[in-house]
């Protein structure tokens, strides 16, 4: 009897396991309607069916869906496209099931075709301070998935007073806000499984949040499924020891997860998970290209667009973190005696902190004590260098590129505040003392560039805040009511060039001469050519030399696998970001950072759709058709890579781009260069400036210029000696032959017959 009971308990199990899918549990296991049966009645009447155990929906454990052979038809059904004639059913919108829930959509028209947007998924739980995040629980209900998440923590004052580039910051910020928004292109055309584009938004890793970027026209246009995240900023980001004590690199591990989120779920929703592709613009360029480079990325990416920004770039990695965790904890009164206390009460404070805490830096400078990634021998455990040249990136396309004139905010900022005055330590934009400095292209070595001047605020003290508020205000007023003009004489009187170079190098008295002959005194004494070359000076040491130096690196890499394409972006944009130098006509033309973004998403496009970059005030643009073409073909270029990793090719259309863009080699340093109604290719264009730099870095590496004096005497020392020690063998050796010819070689003189002396006295 009892045989009989425990046969049918087992037969009973086994119906089941075929029959369900099975969610492990440390702690249990739960048992779910078949993926089929859910598919058929969201579809059918937007329920899910009931589960077989009623703690299904209070799980804690996450679904595997990873083998789950998901056909079209049902992706069709699962967006709400009635099976026969693939219209849409507008009693449902679209769904996505996933390994962390079920989601309900929304649905946009654009032109003839739809957009599904499933907006603010959580890919991971509500992170705990200074830990890696741990992956979202699924949850069996049906979730709204139509409004964004908050953003993560990050200065709400800077938040509220800064753009990035035409897009505008939303205001909500929560501990609560690992997200993706998805933005998928209609399954009924194309493609059926469709490429991937994650993106990573900049904002020195301080700022921003992924809705800043509609992805919708982009998608739609491309064919390709675009999404954009939120992954932690700022102190609970990026804060470090330098050790294993706070390892760092929490915003980086949060993207990772991202990564693997859409890895396992890609197949789900229509995409392929092995086509993913990382994006990302400034700080969220070098977050991408650092991403490949873990060991824990394990081959998840396919290729890499790094905009205005690489791995390699000065302010990519805090090569210094300790000093960032100390300044922090003298600012918020967290010194102590004992280590230890003094990471418990700066996690107790980024645990609970209601205030604005949070810093933005901008300055000459780039300082060592930036919020920024570390190699911490975990996430990274190498120097991207090495990485770029590895087998870990041998078979991962890369395309990347700069605006025209990636420093011109940077510059104006530098001058307006130069003149200011503002030589406090918390507003300052000199060399920093007792700054360690490391070179950005040889570990050995000491040199830094990018910004640094930073404001802390606590909204708990609103009369701090409103000091900085006023100090900002008033400093704004002071530059801005200077005729522009009148701006750039003082500028000039200053010494900026050695001012720049003596913030950024520990040597560059070897050299400041040699910049100031190319960025400063070829301009005469005109002050608008000084200005263009000022800009020119920190666009290179803040974005070009390190861009090149990148692609250098990866086309000499043998045997690769991959592709290697480089632009330079040439049209001024038609936003409104402020520069006195543009709107006093004295740049008209000039393009800076963000000037791409607007056309890579679409937004000359988007006029007519209301639903569409909601955070862009239209109103204010003008776009022509050609602007409106422009932006067409830059995103074809931009969705064949991701697609194929070669912006030339479509499989889904065979008609060409009517450009080729050339792909950059070791031998042909090729660039497509983005002009409105001119889009061509230009050869070698930033060669000249790279060796320049080049010869610069190798002084800097060798410790100065007296160093490198010695050094070369040194090597010309030993180059005699060695000569002469070599020329001295080889005539020992000639001699030795030439004696061995003759016979003399050890010959010896016959005995003489032996003579009594004359003088001897015989007894």
């Amino acid at each position: 009897m009892v045989n009989n009971v425990l046969i049918r308990c087992f037969t009973y199990f086994f119906i089941l396991l075929f029959h369900s899918n099975i969610i492990h549990s440390s702690t249990s296991i739960n048992f779910y309607p078949s993926f089929k049966h859910i598919v058929d009645q969201l579809s059918t009447n937007s329920t899910l069916p009931e589960c077989t155990r009623t703690t299904c929906s209070q799980t804690e454990t996450q679904a595997n869906f990873s083998n789950i052979n998901v056909s079209h038809e049902d992706l069709l059904k699962l967006s709400s496209f009635n099976r026969l004639n693939r219209k849409m059913n507008t009693a449902h919108g679209p769904y996505l099931i996933s390994s962390t829930g079920i989601y309900h959509g929304k649905r946009i028209k654009y032109h003839n075709r739809y957009v599904d947007q499933f907006l603010g998924i959580y890919y991971a739980e509500i992170p705990k301070s200074l830990k890696k995040p741990i992956k979202k629980r699924f949850n069996y209900t049906i979730q709204n998935a139509t409004k964004f998440s908050p953003y993560c923590m990050q200065s709400i004052m800077m938040a509220e007073n800064l753009s990035y580039g035409s897009f505008v910051m939303q205001q909500s910020f929560n501990d609560n806000c690992l997200s993706l928004n998805i933005y998928r292109a209609d399954l009924r055309h194309g493609e059926e499984r469709k490429a991937i584009m994650l993106f990573s938004h900049g904002g020195s890793n301080q700022l921003g949040g992924g809705s800043l970027f509609d992805g919708s026209i982009l998608a739609s246009e491309g064919d390709i499924i675009v999404i954009t995240m939120n992954f932690r900023l700022n102190y609970h980001g990026f804060l470090s020891s330098g050790d294993s004590r706070v390892r760092g690199n929490y915003g980086l591990w949060d993207q990772l997860l991202a990564v693997e989120w859409i890895y396992e779920n890609a197949h789900l929703f229509g995409g392929d998970p092995h086509r993913i592709v990382l994006a990302g613009h400034s700080a969220g360029a070098g977050n991408v290209m650092l991403i490949p480079a873990s060991p824990y990325c394990r081959g998840m990416v396919k290729r890499v667009i790094s905009q205005s920004g690489t791995g390699l770039a000065p302010w990519s990695i805090n090569r210094n973190p300790f000093k960032l965790l100390e300044r922090f904890s003298q600012d918020f009164n967290c010194v102590r005696s004992d280590e230890q206390e003094m990471f418990n009460c700066v996690y107790q404070l980024l645990e609970n902190s209601n205030g604005d805490i949070y810093r933005l830096h901008l300055s000459l400078n780039i300082a060592d004590d930036n919020p920024y990634p570390v190699i911490d021998y975990d996430f990274i455990n190498d120097t991207i260098e090495n990485v770029l040249q590895s087998d870990v990136y041998k078979n991962v396309d890369f395309l990347t590129g700069v605006t025209l004139n990636e420093g011109l905010y940077f510059a104006e900022y530098h001058i307006k505040h130069l003149l200011n005055g503002l030589s406090n330590q918390s507003l300052s934009m000199g060399k920093a003392p007792l700054r360690e400095k490391r070179s950005i292209i040889f570990p050995n070595s000491t040199a830094i560039i990018a910004p640094d001047i930073t404001f802390t605020t606590n909204l708990e003290n609103d009369k701090r805040l409103k000091e900085i508020s006023e100090q900002s205000a008033s400093t704004e007023q002071s530059a801005s009511s200077l005729n522009v003009s009148v701006l750039l004489e003082r500028f000039v009187k200053v010494n900026y060039i050695e001012r720049y170079i003596d913030a950024n190098f520990q040597h560059g008295k070897c050299f400041v001469d040699k910049v100031k002959k190319k960025y400063e005194l070829s301009a005469n004494k005109d002050v608008t050519t000084r200005l263009k070359l000022y800009i020119d000076l920190v666009s290179d040491l803040m974005f070009n030399f390190h861009m090149v130096r990148c692609l250098n690196l990866r086309a000499m890499v043998p045997k690769i696998n991959s592709t290697n394409y480089a632009y330079v972006y040439a049209h001024r944009p038609t936003f409104k970001v402020k520069s006195a130098f543009r709107d006093q006509k004295l740049l008209p033309d000039a393009v800076g950072h963000f000037a791409e973004l607007d056309y890579v998403f679409g937004v000359p496009l988007a006029r007519n759709y209301s639903r569409i970059h909601r955070n862009v005030n239209m109103s204010f643009y003008n776009y022509t058709s050609d602007e409106i073409n422009f932006s067409r073909k830059i995103i074809r270029y931009w969705s064949n890579f991701i697609k194929t990793g070669n912006p030339n090719l479509n499989p889904s259309f065979p008609d060409k781009v009517d450009t080729e863009w050339k792909s950059y080699t070791n031998k042909n340093h090729n660039y497509l260069y983005f002009q409105l109604n001119n889009i061509h290719n230009e050869i070698n264009y930033f060669d000249s400036m790279y060796d320049f730099w080049l010869k610069c870095f190798l002084i800097e590496d060798q410790g100065g210029c007296t160093k490198g004096k010695i050094r070369k005497h040194l090597a010309l020392f030993l180059f005699i000696c060695s000569s002469i020690f070599i020329l001295t063998i080889s005539y020992l050796i000639w001699k030795y032959f030439q004696m061995k010819k003759k016979g003399q070689l050890f010959a010896h003189e016959s005995p003489t017959t032996l003579l009594p002396h004359l003088g001897r006295v015989s007894t």
